[in-house]
C-alpha cells in the first residue's frame, strides 16, 4: 500500500491548509499529518473520531473531515495519489476501464467496501462544513445531519477548496463501484489471467452467475446463460436476536450451482447484495466455499446499518463518481480524457447517453 502524499498533488490543489488552536493541538495535528503520511491510518482514526481529541481546535472549518475521510481512503488500500495514479494506467496503447479494475482488485484491503463508505459520508460531511461559519470543535459530529440547504458537488458556486472535496468524494465513490465489482467474482485475480485458461473460465461463469442472479433480482428475467434460477427466502440472526430476511438466489450454469443473496421478491426493482465467503444463517461457520448447509455472507454484519446492495453501489456509485472527478479534473485534460473514456467504454453497450445503466454494466463486465 502506498502512502498518501498530499505534496505530490499540487496540480489539483489538495494540500491542505489552516492551523489554529494552541501548541498541544497543532502539534496534535501535525501527527495526524505523520500518520497519514506514514500509512498509520487506525491512529488517525481513533484520533479524528474521538469528540474530546485536542485535535479538533487544530482545525479550520471542514477540514477535520478531509483527513478523517484521508484516513478511511488509507484504510481502504487506496490513497488519493494511488488512486490518480491508477487512473490512465495502459493497457497496451489505451487506458481502459478494465484495466483499472484488475490494478484495482490487486490493491484493495479486506475493508474497502466499508472504508470507501465512511471515506465517502466523511468527505460529504466535509463538503457541507466547509460552507458554515461554526469551528470544527462545534462540527465534531460525524453525526451533523445535513440539512435541506446542504453543500453539494453539483452547486455552480463552490470555491476552490470545495471543488477538491470534490474530486475526493468523486474518486471514492469511483473505488466503492469498482471494489464492488471485484466482489462478484471469487477469485477475481483469475478473470485477468490469461496464462491459466481453466481458472479465467471459471472465474468468467462466476461473473455470469452474478449477472444472471442480478437480473433476477432486479426485472425477475432468466439470463441466457443460466439453466435454471431459483429463489427462498432464509432469515439471519444477529447475537442481539435481530433479523434480516434475504433471497438465496441459485443460479445453475453448466450443471454447477452459484448462489447469491438478494432483496425478497416483492422489492421492485430487486438487486443482489455484497457478499464475502459464505456462512451460516447466524454469521457462524465462515467458509471461502459454498456447502448446502451454508448461505452466501452478508458483507455488513452490523444490525444497525443496511445492506450494500450491487445496483446501488456498481450503478449509482460508479455514474456519481466519474461525474465528480470529471467536474474536479477540469485543469487537467488528460486525467478528465481518462475519465470520459472509462464512461464510453461502458456507455457503448446500451445507448450512448453519458449515463451507465444496468443492462450496459451487464454486458460489459460479462466481456471481462
Amino acid at each position: 500500500m502506498k502512502k498518501i502524499i498530499y505534496s505530490g498533488l499540487v496540480t489539483f490543489g489538495l494540500i491542505l491548509t489552516g492551523c489554529g488552536g494552541g501548541s498541544d493541538a497543532a502539534s496534535c495535528r501535525f501527527n495526524v499529518q505523520q500518520n497519514l503520511d506514514t500509512g498509520n491510518f487506525n491512529a488517525v482514526i481513533t484520533e479524528l473520531s474521538n469528540p474530546s481529541s485536542a485535535c479538533i481546535a487544530a482545525y479550520n472549518t471542514g477540514e477535520l473531515q478531509i483527513d478523517l475521510g484521508a484516513a478511511y481512503m488509507g484504510e481502504s488500500g487506496f490513497g488519493v495519489s494511488d488512486i490518480i495514479s491508477l487512473i490512465g494506467v495502459k493497457n497496451g496503447a489505451e487506458s481502459t476501464y478494465e484495466t483499472f479494475i484488475k490494478n484495482v482488485s490487486v490493491k484493495q484491503s479486506n475493508s474497502a467496501l466499508t472504508s470507501l463508505e465512511k471515506a465517502i459520508n466523511t468527505y460529504t460531511l466535509g463538503l457541507e462544513n466547509s460552507g458554515s461559519t461554526q469551528s470544527s470543535a462545534s462540527l465534531t459530529g460525524l453525526n451533523k445531519a445535513a440539512g435541506s440547504g446542504a453543500t453539494t458537488c453539483q452547486d455552480l458556486s463552490l470555491t476552490t477548496s470545495q471543488k477538491d472535496i470534490c474530486l475526493y468524494i468523486g474518486l471514492a465513490n469511483t473505488m466503492l463501484a469498482t471494489t464492488s465489482i471485484n466482489c462478484l467474482v471469487e477469485n477475481i485475480a483469475s478473470l485477468f489471467n490469461d496464462n491459466n485458461l481453466t481458472a479465467q473460465n471459471i472465474a468468467k461463469e462466476d461473473m455470469q452467475a452474478s449477472m444472471c442472479a442480478l437480473e433476477f433480482a432486479y426485472r425477475n428475467t432468466t439470463c441466457a446463460q443460466a439453466s435454471s434460477i431459483t429463489g427462498s427466502e432464509v432469515v439471519f440472526t444477529h447475537d442481539n436476536n435481530s433479523t434480516r430476511t434475504f433471497r438465496d438466489i441459485a443460479v445453475t450454469i453448466n450443471g454447477t450451482s452459484y448462489h447469491r443473496l438478494a432483496t425478497l421478491a416483492a422489492e421492485n426493482p430487486g438487486s443482489t447484495f455484497v457478499t464475502k465467503g459464505y456462512c451460516s444463517n447466524d454469521f457462524s461457520n465462515p467458509s471461502e466455499q459454498w456447502s448446502p448447509s451454508l448461505y452466501p455472507c452478508p458483507l455488513n454484519k452490523d444490525p444497525n446499518q443496511k445492506d450494500l446492495k450491487v445496483t446501488t453501489l456498481v450503478i449509482d456509485t460508479l455514474n456519481n463518481g466519474l461525474n465528480a472527478v470529471s467536474g474536479a479534473l477540469g485543469k487537467d485534460p488528460k486525467l478528465q480524457n481518462d475519465i470520459n473514456a472509462y464512461k464510453a467504454e461502458i456507455d457503448k453497450f446500451g445507448v450512448v447517453d453519458g449515463v451507465i445503466s444496468l443492462d450496459e454494466i451487464q454486458a460489459y463486465l460479462l466481456t471481462l
